[in-house]
């Protein structure tokens, strides 16, 4: 009588009803079978879509077989007030029994924050990523044996973190220092870090730079000969764009299939243009670049900077 699914509260639909009735069955064969892990997934997962006194007192009971003593408690708590509405007197005084047996074996963690100058209210204390209201400050709360995680952070401070182990029946204190404040070594690393080249190695005094305007002169030729090239093209593609509008009534209307062509003539050849035009203007920007920062004297220093959005190029000219 104690461990059915009746009682269900009706909240959910039939297909939630549906549901929650196969998973409290397949919740008790896994703890038939022993399986008190999966079990408990099962009972929750029921719980939620459609909550019901036996189905709590199930995940209750559950839990006390898992060691979870403080999650027994609390469903065992919970499920008091619901047996004495239901008027299940043997439900009610079976959660009674076993929340006061269980009394003796709670655990729990008392977490106390060291005051500061700061104020309480813009430090957020987590305990296992749930966060500790202002009221449970000082208190203990029950808590399953286990590891447990407590966290404090507040802008501009130091996250501060501690883990602390909890075992059956223990009491265990936390104390959450004042948090320190950020300093520029210890903030979060920036992503728009400047990375500078170490500068060049000095080069000899005779043929200084001879090298590098060689390379530049190369870069330039390159670069009139790109402009040149879309030049061509580009005049190309003018004219046949002029074509193809002659052989139109209305253009871009009453076209033939000589527009058509030269249309696409036009197209082709503006694009060998546009490539062109701006091959050649990086051929002859690098060319100036190389010829201005060619050194002319025993010692040349170039540099250059590099940061997110942004290029620095510094030399001697």
């Amino acid at each position: 009588m104690l461990f059915t699914a009746s009682a269900h509260a009706q909240t959910g639909g039939a297909g939630n009803r549906a549901a929650a009735e196969a998973l409290f069955n397949q919740g008790r064969a896994l703890v038939g079978s022993g399986n008190f892990s999966e079990a408990c997934s099962k009972f929750e997962a029921s719980e939620q879509l459609d909550p019901g006194l036996g189905t709590l007192l199930n995940l209750a009971d559950c839990y006390e077989k898992l060691g979870k003593t403080a999650s027994a408690w609390a469903e065992y708590r919970e499920a008091i007030p619901l047996a004495r509405a239901a008027g299940s007197t043997v439900r009610q005084n079976f959660a009674t029994q076993r929340a006061q047996a269980l009394e003796s074996r709670l655990s729990t963690i008392t977490i106390r924050a060291t005051s500061s100058d700061e104020d309480p209210k813009m430090v957020d204390i987590r305990r296992d990523g749930i966060a500790v209201q202002a009221a449970e400050l000082g208190s203990p709360i029950p808590v399953d044996p286990g590891p447990h995680t407590v966290e404090a952070v507040a802008p501009g401070k130091q996250k501060w973190s501690t883990q602390v182990e909890v075992r059956d029946a223990s009491k265990v204190a936390v104390e959450v220092p004042a948090l320190l404040a950020l300093s520029s070594s210890s903030g979060a690393p920036s992503d728009a870090k400047r990375i500078v080249a170490p500068p060049l190695e000095a080069a000899p005094r005779s043929g200084a730079g001879s090298g590098q305007r060689t390379v530049a002169i190369g870069a330039g030729a390159v670069g009139l000969a790109g402009v040149a090239l879309g030049a061509v093209f580009g005049l190309s593609a003018s004219s046949k764009w002029s074509d193809a509008k002659s052989h139109c009534s209305a253009y871009p209307y009453g076209c033939d299939a000589q527009s058509i062509d030269a249309h696409s003539s036009a197209k082709s050849r503006a694009s060998i243009s546009t490539v062109a035009f701006v091959v050649g203007g990086i051929a002859l920007g690098g060319g100036a670049v190389l010829w201005f920062t060619a050194a002319r004297s025993q010692e040349k220093n170039l540099a250059i900077g590099i940061a997110p959005g942004a290029a620095l190029l510094r030399g001697s000219f």
